[in-house]
């Protein structure tokens, strides 16, 4: 029964309603806004034009009277009551304004139909009203304008007010009334009550409303009969032959009958029939090749994600060095790659590139992943590394696959990289003047023929000096022509990444491989490897007691930072005086506790502070400066000065410790990563 009451819902009668009756009362909505804003706006127009001409009236006729005296003051009220009730306004009145005491005083006050008693008993002349000025108000006695008109709601009421400067006042030297040119700081109020209008306004549109929503459903309730006896049901007698239809697929096709209608439906069950005979021969086919295809399809997927899986993340750094990597697969999956590990006096790291394609390349990648790893655990030297990578991968070949390799060891300490190659590409080093091709120890590809001998080189490094290796998918890459990007164009690039440019070659190199090939399929893989020296390295650890005495002890190890400028130390101290203060004052509670402090110098400086306190994160709900009460507010202003002197700020609760690390960048060590490479990074993933 509910799968019945399910279907009857999904029927083309039951949809029509769903799409049709939404749309007429959304529109009916929109019309009737439309219609209410116009409406509202026009009222509102005319109100503010009454009130204007209201206004301007008032302020001639109490020009006549001395508002010194209290006779002319109660003659004026009665004269203001009788303009009230000719102009059909409320109440209109004369303020005396004082803007800088933000006050206004009443001098005279007449009231309409409809006044409040309340409003006027309170509206005695004399009365002062505090705090109460508009903009409005100021710019019309300032001056600045000539009169103007708000809507406000008080307590009261809601009203349309118009306020004018009044220029016609008793002059008692010349015992005449005049006009001034300047403002006599006075202002003529005329109000009118738009309230009883917008609800009366209001209370008719919903009774159009309501009258709208119930034609609108009965002209969508007999548009969908209409639909449902002429199209619906001719309709779902041909669904009933298609899924018969579908049904029948398996054992042959069989033909719709005739089915009484309209000409479309017949026409379309004749152009059905048709089809039904050409399908059939196709049937078998399509089966076959759709499990070619996939199969093939699953093949890739499974190398691909072999092949990807087993690789280190794409970025590491440390205090000694940075690493960047990128593989972009081909369509056909290949084999290359690239593998570091961090070893006890260095980086062990390697890229290569298989010859074979798809899942039988894969393992093999896998199996040379493996033994790099190992080699790097066992703290083999280049030079054995190789030979016994060679000798393990040709004995058990029966693919007759090889693979290109060129492997290193980065040592810190010296800053030297000790390599050999087996058939790889050549890398370059990036120096301050110039590129140099590592091509002093190219021997056989690994995994032909056992017992091949391979050389090592050692070449020293320069402070920031930039290793980059690649695999033929770059140099090979195509176009649509088929012509190659070729090394004089890869060499290029590096060359515009010597001096101070030495940074982002991952991103500019791919860029241009991409416009290169304009379009044309990819062939190969292509992997990209870099390895860029740090600078001068300072590390500093401290464990001290969670008193306020010991900043001194953080401060000297900030003084002894070597090679930063006067005001990078003041602001390292400024911001650990402040988090150290704040964590020996809130963080324990009065009880004993400790601060562990860490100082890491190398591109950028990382001041790291951790304490087993109440758990805090100083980075939530920060102020920005033009919110902050400096008047009132208690606290706050040194964490806000603190993450505005350093660059980035980190915060995290782990293992029962608030972790918090402020880093300042050096004017060398700039770590923003181009927004070509991010996107090529998030592509990888």
């Amino acid at each position: 029964m509910h799968m019945r009451n399910k279907r009857k819902r999904n029927t083309l009668f039951y949809k029509t309603i769903a799409i049709i009756l939404p749309i007429v009362l959304v529109t009916n909505l929109i019309v009737l806004a439309l219609a209410y804003y116009v409406t509202y706006q026009q009222n509102y127009n005319h109100c503010a034009e009454d009130v204007t001409k209201a206004a301007r009236v008032i302020e001639d006729f109490v020009g006549m009277y001395d508002l010194t005296k209290e006779e002319d003051v109660k003659q004026c009220n009665e004269s203001i009551s009788a303009l009230c009730r000719e102009f059909e306004i409320t109440y209109a009145y004369v303020v005396r304004i004082d803007v800088e005491k933000n006050t206004e005083t009443y001098v005279t006050l007449g009231a309409g139909h409809n006044a409040s008693e309340t409003y006027i008993k309170e509206r005695y002349p004399g009365y002062v009203v505090k705090g109460c000025l508009n903009q409005e108000q100021i710019d019309v006695v300032g001056g600045k304008e000539n009169y103007a008109v708000v809507h406000e709601v008080t307590k009261i009421d809601d009203t349309i007010t118009c306020y004018v400067p009044l220029m016609h006042v008793y002059d008692p030297k010349l015992n005449t009334f005049v006009e001034t040119e300047k403002s006599t700081g006075c202002l003529v109020g005329a109000e009118v009550s738009f309230q009883e209008m917008v609800t009366e306004f209001r209370n008719n549109l919903f009774q159009v409303l309501a009258v709208s929503i119930v034609l609108s459903t009965l002209m969508v309730l007999v548009f969908a009969t209409v639909l449902r006896k002429k199209i619906s049901n001719p309709a779902q007698a041909i669904s009933r032959q298609m899924k018969s239809f579908v049904a029948g697929k398996k054992g042959g096709m069989e033909k719709m009958e005739e089915t009484k209608g309209i000409t479309e439906y017949t026409d379309m069950v004749e152009a059905f029939n048709t089809m039904v005979d050409e399908i059939n021969q196709y049937v078998g086919d399509i089966e076959n090749l759709s499990k070619q295809k996939h199969m093939a399809e699953a093949e890739m997927n499974i190398a691909r994600n072999i092949h990807l899986g087993l690789l280190p993340p794409p970025a590491y750094s440390d205090k000694t060095a940075n690493i960047d990597a990128f593989v972009l697969p081909a369509r056909e999956v290949g084999g290359d790659f690239y593998a570091y590990q961090i070893i006890p006096d260095g980086i062990f790291f390697a890229v290569a590139d298989v010859s074979g394609k798809g899942v039988s390349a894969a393992l093999f990648v896998s199996r040379a992943l493996t033994l790099l790893h190992m080699y790097a655990s066992l703290g083999y030297s280049p030079t054995q590394a190789m030979a016994d990578y060679n000798n393990t991968l040709a004995q058990n070949n029966p693919g007759k696959l090889f693979i290109t390799t060129f492997m290193g060891i980065y040592k810190p300490a010296e800053r030297t990289i000790t390599y050999t190659n087996a058939g790889h590409n050549v890398p370059y080093l990036l120096k301050k003047d110039g590129i140099v091709p590592l091509d002093d120890a190219v021997g056989m590809a690994a995994g032909v023929f056992p017992d091949a001998e391979y050389e090592s080189v050692t070449v020293t490094l320069e402070e920031g000096d930039l290793f980059f290796a690649y695999t033929d998918g770059v140099n090979e890459a195509q176009n649509k022509n088929g012509e190659f990007f070729g090394m004089p164009a890869l060499e290029e690039i590096l060359r515009e990444h010597t001096g101070e440019n030495r940074k982002f070659v991952i991103a500019d190199v791919l860029e241009a491989v991409k416009a290169f090939s304009d379009g044309a399929d990819q062939s190969d893989d292509i992997t990209l490897f870099t390895l860029k020296t740090a600078g001068s390295f300072y590390h500093k650890e401290l464990h001290v007691e969670a008193q306020v005495q010991n900043l001194v002890k953080i401060q000297e190890i900030i003084d002894q930072i070597p090679d930063i400028s006067k005001q990078m130390r003041e602001d390292l101290c400024i911001m650990a005086e402040e988090i150290f203060v704040n964590e020996c004052s809130y963080a324990y509670e009065g009880k004993q506790g400790y601060v562990d402090v860490k100082l890491n110098v190398a591109e950028r400086i990382e001041l790291t502070f951790m304490d087993s306190g109440s758990r805090f994160n100083p980075t939530r709900n920060m102020l920005d400066i033009e919110d902050y009460d400096h008047e009132h507010t208690v606290g706050g202003l040194g964490i806000f000065i603190t993450f505005n002197l350093a660059d980035e700020h980190h915060y995290s609760y782990e293992n029962g410790k608030n972790i918090l690390t402020l880093i300042k960048n050096l004017p060398h060590g700039e770590q923003e990563a181009p927004q070509a490479e991010q996107g090529l990074a998030q592509e990888q993933k």
